[in-house]
């Protein structure tokens, strides 16, 4: 099973505008067509007929939080993207306060080590959302790609600058995977001494 992992905005609806991404890196996965969540066009071009897919986006809730309603335009953008394709969808929330607690980063490693399966293909969009969360959101990867024999196929992430006008520019999505890998490196490299561990770095980097 795919597992898609969303980190949904807590901005403005007024603010979530639909763009083209181009991508830096992987020409096969850019997708032509304008979109408000970045993952979305990687789906677009690596879905097949009846897939099954968990969409797992993760909520922040505060007095000022916006999630539920961009959760539901990237999952109205999404289905509208599978008439084409037919893959099979469903839905669950991570929802963590808005406050850097130890107990919102247990909650959040936690929730999504239970919600994703064993075998899982993983995709991730850190685009948005509550910035702390995303070293939990690698501690829970790391879990489950020990425990649970999931894969991380993708983390992406959508930069875009607001201009004066407050209009979305420069808009690029960046596969930054590796850095998820070389963080799982950090903690198994088994080097006995910082001489050699720094080679290992070095080797990654040539990589």
């Amino acid at each position: 099973m795919k597992v898609v992992i969303i980190t949904a905005p807590m901005m403005n609806p007024d603010r979530l505008k639909a763009k083209q991404y181009p991508v830096d890196g992987n020409k096969s996965i850019e997708y032509e067509k304008e979109v408000c969540c970045p993952i979305n066009g990687i789906l677009a071009k690596t879905l097949k007929k009846d897939d099954k897919v968990k969409i797992i986006h993760i909520m922040t809730i505060g007095n000022n939080s916006n999630c539920e309603h961009n959760k539901n335009t990237f999952i109205n953008e999404l289905e509208k993207i599978n008439k084409d394709i037919g893959a099979a969808f469903s839905y669950e929330t991570v929802d963590i306060p808005f406050e850097p607690t130890r107990q919102t980063y247990n909650k959040l490693i936690t929730d999504l080590s239970e919600k994703i399966p064993d075998n899982a293909e993983i995709y991730t969009d850190i685009t948005y959302g509550f910035k702390p969360e995303i070293l939990s959101l690698f501690c829970a990867l790391r879990f489950v790609e020990e425990f649970r024999n999931a894969i991380v196929q993708y983390i992406v992430y959508g930069k875009a600058e607001f201009n004066k006008e407050n209009e979305i520019e420069n808009q690029k999505l960046y596969d930054i995977t590796s850095l998820y890998y070389l963080f799982k490196l950090m903690g198994t490299m088994g080097a006995t001494d910082a001489e050699s561990a720094t080679e290992t770095l070095k080797e990654f980097f040539a990589v």
